[in-house]
């Protein structure tokens, strides 16, 4: 026989080889499954266990609806996050009919609380002016001529 039919051989075995590697590796997953309330997790792993009661049950967003910066959202990770015009604020809004310190929300049992801080132009939310008042999601909040909506999930 040829070299040319040799050498063809030896490359179909190999690609033969490489395709059986490939599906091998595959087959190495780690088959997942969701843990059961009160099941632990017992086994080596490279990966770090987390304590549930470290980590945050719902998160928090107030985004811009209507002024400048339209869109942008604000993550709110804190127990107590202040808003207004400074920049000492955890949420700063530059726009001069938000007061320099202008609300603060509070999470507490997870739930949220916006409060007005004194404020020249006050704090609406969905359209009622408020000095403290529950937020609850899909509210929409005013602070000046800024409209935002609180999101929670």
């Amino acid at each position: 026989m040829s070299l040319v039919f040799y050498i063809m051989l030896a490359l179909l075995i190999i690609l033969v080889a490489i395709d059986i590697a490939l599906r091998l590796k595959k087959e190495k997953k780690p088959q997942l499954r969701k843990l059961e309330k009160g099941e632990e997790l017992i086994s080596t792993s490279n990966t770090m266990k987390l304590d549930a009661s470290l980590l945050p049950i719902n998160w928090a967003y107030l985004i811009i609806k209507h002024g400048e910066n339209r869109g942008k959202d604000f993550k709110i990770i804190k127990d107590e996050t202040t808003i207004g015009r400074e920049p000492e604020n955890d949420i700063v809004i530059p726009n001069p009919t938000v007061s320099r310190f202008h609300a603060k929300i509070t999470r507490s049992e997870d739930k949220y609380f916006i409060e007005d801080l004194g404020s020249a132009n006050g704090t609406m939310v969905n359209g009622i002016r408020v000095t403290k008042e529950l937020l609850h999601d899909g509210d929409i909040v005013q602070l000046g001529d800024v409209v935002l909506v609180f999101k929670c999930l």
